[in-house]
C-alpha cells in the first residue's frame, strides 16, 4: 500500500504535464459503475525517514508505579559534625548502694560543745558491805542520871500495853516476829506478851470476849513453871500451845490466850483473837541478821563473834535465851539463821532454848556444829527459824548469823 502510494505521488506530475500540452480536451464520458476493488498490492518498501516534528506538549503526569524491591545496602557515609548538645533530661531513679569505702582517717578533735542539761539522778546502787570498825573514839560527856531502876534481870516488872483492835487465827505473817510488830504497830515499844509477863502486869483492862493471844511461859520447876507468874519464867518457843509459832490454823495445833476471866489456857489455832501486847523494857537486846551467810564451819566461835561484830559494832554471837528475850519484830531471813543454843540450871530438856532468864550460852559440841568448826554430816547446827521459833539444822546449810548486843 505505501509502494502505490508512493509511485502515484511521483507520476502525478508527469501527467499533469501530459494534460496542458493536448490540444483537445475530450469530454469525459459518464462515470462508470465503480469497480470493485482490487485485491491489494504488494506491501511496498518503507519510505523514507520524514522530517521530526515539534515536539509535542507533555501528556498527563501517570500514577506512581508500583514499589520497586529494595537496593542493596550503601555504604556507611562519612561521619557528621557532632550536633548541638541537647538539654538535660529528667533525673533518673537512685542506683544501688555501693560497697562500703574503707575508714578515713580520723579528723582533729573538734570544739567541746557547751554542756548538756543535768540528767535525773540514777537509781540507788546495791547497799555496800559494812566496812571495818573505825578507831574507838573518845568518851562522850557523861549524860544525865537516869530514873532508879528495879535492879532486875528477871521478869518481875511486867507492864501491859493493851489488845490489838484486829483479830488473827494463828497463822500470822511472819511467825513470832510478826506477832511482836503487830503489836509495836498497836503501842509503841510493845511486843507480844507471854504469859508471866501478862500476869505479873495486874492488868485491870477488860479481856475481849474471845480471850486475847498469848506466847506461853516456861520456868525450872516441872509443870508447875508453865504459864504461872514466876519471875524466873520467860517466854516458851515450842512448837506446843504456840500454834506452831504462830505460824497455822490446821486442826490439832492449839495456841495460848488468856481467858475473859484472866486465866490462861489453850484453845484451837483456827480461832480468832486478838493479840496480848505487853511493853515492858526487853531485857536484852538484838543487833540484827549479817548479810552474809556461812555453813557451821565458819572458823570457831570467836569467828562468829568477830563477824557479828564487824556487821554491828559492839554486837556478838546471840545464844538462844538472848535473841528469845530481845522481842525482836525484825522478820527473819527465808534459811534461819545460827545462834548458839541455850540451857537453864535445872539442866531438863524442856528449859533448852527458853526465854527463861536463869538460861546462858550452852558451847558443848551438840547443837553448834562442834562450836562452828564443821560442816560434816552427822552434825547439827542451832538456828533461829523463819517463823521465830529455835530449832536444830545440818551444818552443811548455810545461814545467816543473828547478832546482839
Amino acid at each position: 500500500m505505501r509502494t502505490s502510494a508512493l509511485l502515484f505521488t511521483l507520476l502525478l506530475p508527469s501527467l499533469a504535464s501530459l494534460a496542458c500540452n493536448s490540444s483537445s480536451t475530450p469530454e469525459p464520458g459518464p462515470s462508470g459503475e465503480k469497480g470493485a476493488p482490487g485485491e491489494p498490492g504488494t506491501k511496498g518498501d518503507p519510505g523514507m525517514i520524514g522530517m521530526m516534528g515539534m515536539k509535542g506538549d507533555p501528556g498527563p503526569k501517570g500514577d506512581p508505579g508500583a514499589k520497586g524491591e529494595p537496593g542493596a545496602k550503601g555504604d556507611p557515609g562519612a561521619k557528621g559534625d557532632p550536633g548541638a548538645k541537647g538539654d538535660a533530661g529528667p533525673k533518673g531513679d537512685p542506683g544501688l548502694a555501693g560497697p562500703k569505702g574503707d575508714i578515713g582517717a580520723q579528723g582533729p578533735k573538734g570544739d567541746a560543745g557547751a554542756p548538756g542539761p543535768k540528767g535525773d539522778p540514777g537509781l540507788a546502787g546495791a547497799k555496800g558491805d559494812p566496812g571495818l570498825p573505825g578507831p574507838k573514839g573518845d568518851p562522850g560527856p557523861q549524860g544525865p542520871m537516869g530514873p532508879p531502876g528495879s535492879g532486875a534481870y528477871i521478869e518481875d516488872v511486867g507492864s501491859f500495853a493493851g489488845y490489838t483492835t484486829t483479830s488473827y487465827g494463828g497463822a500470822i505473817a511472819g511467825g513470832r516476829a510478826g506477832a511482836h510488830a503487830l503489836c509495836a504497830a498497836a503501842f509503841a515499844g510493845a511486843h507480844l506478851c507471854h504469859a508471866s509477863e501478862y500476869i505479873q502486869s495486874n492488868s485491870g483492862t477488860t479481856v475481849p470476849s474471845s480471850g486475847a493471844w498469848l506466847d506461853a511461859s516456861l520456868a525450872d520447876s516441872g509443870s508447875d513453871g508453865y504459864n504461872n507468874g514466876m519471875a524466873s519464867s520467860g517466854r516458851y518457843v515450842g512448837y506446843s500451845g504456840t500454834c506452831d509459832s504462830w505460824t497455822t490454823t490446821a486442826s490439832g495445833y492449839n495456841g495460848t490466850y488468856v481467858t475473859t476471866g484472866g486465866g490462861i489456857s489453850n484453845g484451837a489455832c483456827s480461832t480468832s483473837r486478838p493479840l496480848a501486847c505487853c511493853n515492858n523494857p526487853s531485857k536484852t537486846r538484838f543487833a540484827g541478821f549479817t548479810s552474809s551467810t556461812t555453813a557451821g564451819s565458819a572458823g570457831g566461835r570467836p569467828a562468829m563473834h568477830a563477824r557479828c561484830a564487824v556487821a554491828f559494832s559492839g554486837s556478838h554471837l546471840c545464844f538462844a535465851t538472848e535473841y528469845i528475850r530481845a522481842n525482836s519484830g525484825d522478820s527473819v531471813p527465808s534459811t534461819g539463821a545460827w545462834l548458839d543454843p541455850s540451857v537453864a540450871g535445872g539442866g531438863s530438856s524442856s528449859s533448852w532454848n527458853t526465854g527463861m532468864p536463869s538460861s546462858g550460852r550452852y558451847v558443848g559440841y551438840s547443837g553448834t556444829c562442834d562450836s562452828w568448826t564443821t560442816s560434816a554430816s552427822g552434825y547439827n547446827g542451832t538456828y533461829v527459824t523463819p517463823s521465830g521459833g529455835v530449832s536444830n539444822g545440818a551444818c552443811m546449810g548455810s545461814r545467816n548469823v543473828a547478832c546482839c548486843y
